[in-house]
């Protein structure tokens, strides 16, 4: 019975309080959601919040195991109702039409009450779900967009599922931007650290190309010192590779910085593999490059 959320007026006398519900006399305990409904339109927009704790206190006073969030949805059933009913009986009415504009006034006052979301009506949630899609869209591509519609808006259990899922989305959407900026600063870090390693000016190849170079540190490579035949200089392929990557570039002319090319780490280091530098090095090729290693310079 809906006598058990509403506080009554007592028959026959003054209302103690304007708040109470119900007529001077011939009060019917199945008329009680009425009663509640004919009151608001009696009552400034002003006084709706204080209409509501007055029956809110009420109903949590009368009932322990009761609690706000039951309330409020009873509230809102009753107001649905009497509305709709108002909407389709009595549309062209004129004080229908007056009434309708309280109920819907007196709804939307609820939304300062509302935790829960109760007070969303089906065309917000129709706007919401439209926003959220379409920001789901702007990160998720469109395949992904149309399961998550077609599996929680149109299945059996509603779009409150949509709307956990939802959540869900965005939450893993929110740590995947902190991730991004993450490796974003880490990138930084990265940059900054390549800058000590890689000089900003590199010495530049004014003619030739990059195969004259790669022979030159190729053979400074393989040096020997006199007298003992060891070796002179040891390193790994990767790293003369690099070095000649980050210090040298290739330029068509000796005047425009634009105009200056990377030389291709890749490709370099193919030839300290010796996967192409084992051509360079044979005896018939020698007259293409450079020569450093003299059999008649004296080393002392």
């Amino acid at each position: 019975m809906d006598g058990k959320y509403f506080k009554l007026r007592k028959t026959w006398r003054k209302r103690k309080n304007r708040f109470d519900i119900g007529p001077l006399f011939n009060m019917n305990p199945i008329h009680i959601s009425g009663y509640f409904v004919m009151r608001i339109f009696n009552i400034t927009e002003q006084e709706y919040i204080p209409f509501y704790q007055h029956h809110k206190k009420y109903y949590l006073a009368c009932n322990p195991d009761g609690n706000e969030e039951t309330f409020l949805a009873k509230v809102l059933e009753i107001v649905d109702k009497d509305r709709k009913s108002r909407e389709t009986l009595y549309y062209y009415n004129t004080r229908s039409k007056t009434r309708i504009h309280k109920l819907t006034r007196f709804r939307e006052a609820l939304k300062e009450v509302d935790r829960w979301g109760l007070t969303v009506t089906n065309e917000e949630r129709l706007r919401q779900s439209v926003s959220y899609v379409q920001e789901i869209m702007n990160w998720q591509n469109t395949n992904d967009t149309k399961s998550v519609l077609s599996k929680f808006l149109f299945d059996e259990r509603g779009s409150d599922q949509f709307f956990i899922e939802y959540q869900r989305i965005i939450e893993r959407k929110n740590e995947l931007e902190v991730l991004l900026e993450k490796e974003q600063s880490t990138v930084k870090d990265l940059q900054n650290q390549l800058k000590n390693v890689a000089p900003e000016y590199k010495i530049a190849i004014l003619n030739g190309d990059q195969k004259l170079l790669i022979d030159l540190f190729m053979q400074l490579r393989d040096l020997k010192v006199p007298r003992t035949d060891n070796n002179f200089l040891s390193a790994k392929p990767e790293l003369w590779a690099r070095l000649i990557h980050n210090y040298f570039t290739l330029s068509h002319t000796n005047s425009k910085e634009d105009n200056r090319q990377l030389l291709s780490y890749d490709t370099i280091l193919d030839y300290f593999k010796d996967n192409l530098g084992k051509e360079m090095l044979k005896s018939k090729n020698r007259s293409k490059y450079f020569n450093i290693k003299e059999s008649d310079r004296i080393y002392t």
